[in-house]
This record gives structure tokens, C-alpha cells and sequence, in this order.
């Protein structure tokens, strides 16, 4: 059996992909267009992208109006490091299921 955290890595991840891609997919379209990418906060005001990193001081350390050319090339090296994530968890899940289905029965 699958142990919790390994499958909720292995769908936190898969969330993370899912999310780059449709940013990715916005970015590279506008680019295309030769447009600015029509990325909206909640409230619908457009915005550009943003890289942080949130601090529980009340403090956080992030860039404002990352360029989409940049915020691409981010986006993509993060789609290839959770993929990478996913080949590893694979493996300790196969692991924790050969484990699961060798251990004896009570």
C-alpha cells in the first residue's frame, strides 16, 4: 500500500504541473500574439507575474512584474523539477507496494 504522504506528493505535484501548464499555456500564447499575457489576480485587475516566497514574519521576499519571457523559462524549469518529483515518487511508491504485498498477512 501507498503510504499517505507518497500520494499526497505524488498529487500535490501533479496539481503543480497541471497549474504551470495553464499559466505556461497563457504566457506562450500571448507571446505568439506579440501581446502582453492577460493574467488576472481574483479580482479581475490584470497583473504580471510575481515570484515569492512567503515568510510567516509578515515579511516575504518577492519580485513584482516578473517579464513573461522570464516567468516562461521559470515555469518550465518547474513543470521539469516536479516531473522529475514524480519519476522519484513512483519509485517509493512501487517500494512501498512491494513492501505492502510481502509482508505476511495476519
Amino acid at each position: 500500500m501507498i503510504t499517505h504522504e507518497t500520494a499526497a506528493r505524488i498529487a500535490y505535484a501533479h496539481a503543480e504541473i497541471k497549474a504551470a501548464r495553464e499559466l505556461l499555456a497563457i504566457v506562450q500564447e500571448a507571446a505568439k500574439r506579440g501581446e502582453p499575457a492577460d493574467i488576472r489576480d481574483p479580482f479581475g485587475r490584470q497583473r504580471g507575474l510575481q515570484l515569492g516566497v512567503p515568510s510567516l514574519s509578515g515579511f516575504s521576499h518577492r519580485l513584482m512584474d516578473v517579464s513573461p519571457a522570464l516567468g516562461a523559462i521559470v515555469i518550465e524549469a518547474h513543470i521539469g523539477a516536479k516531473t522529475r518529483e514524480i519519476e522519484a515518487l513512483t519509485e517509493i511508491a512501487r517500494g512501498e507496494i512491494e513492501a505492502a504485498t510481502k509482508a505476511p498477512t495476519p
